[in-house]
């Protein structure tokens, strides 16, 4: 199975707006990478060392995970690569331009993690309405709030517990 990772790329923005100790995430989003390894599932995320998808898949690749796809936007001239990490993922799945990169990170997971929300991760989210996605599970400690009525009613959801995550059947072996 493909687990799709969805969460912030401004890490310190985000735990300061959720009143959230940064080395707290951080151990989270590292024992989620490292739990995820264990089940032989492979990660699709965009490849940074500086976001929360790149903090779990570097945890994975540390832990033996069995690989990691990365999505990455090479022919994008207008915002470029900058903190993009070619060499965290295994394999390189190009996605033209950072417009099409969430509809390629839907395209090739099975579930979508979601491990906080950004503007990226709500685009990634909604995205799962038109592809294989088939589960969108959503840590709630997490979040500020769920989503609003409106967006759920049109997309398989579930909000999970950071203590109940990988027991889910998604993530058993």
């Amino acid at each position: 199975m493909k687990i799709g990772i969805a969460g912030p790329t401004r890490i310190k923005e985000f735990c300061e707006t959720l009143k959230l100790k940064k080395i707290d995430y951080f151990s989270f989003l590292e024992n989620i990478g490292k739990q995820i390894a264990l089940t032989g599932h492979e990660l699709v995320v965009v490849p940074a060392q500086t976001n929360a998808p790149g903090i779990i898949a570097k945890a994975y690749k540390n832990a033996g995970g069995k690989r990691i796809i990365g999505i990455i936007p090479t022919d994008d001239d207008d915002w470029g690569l900058l903190d993009v990490e070619p060499s965290l993922a295994d394999e390189i799945i190009t996605c033209g331009t950072w417009r099409n990169q969430p509809e390629k990170l839907c395209e090739e997971s099975d579930v979508l993690l979601v491990v906080g929300y950004s503007p990226g991760a709500m685009i990634e989210i909604c995205y799962t309405k038109w592809f294989k996605v088939k589960k969108v599970l959503i840590v709630k400690n997490y979040i500020s709030a769920k989503l609003h009525p409106e967006i759920e009613k049109d997309l398989d959801l579930e909000y999970i517990e950071k203590t109940q995550l990988m027991k889910h059947d998604f993530f058993k072996r």
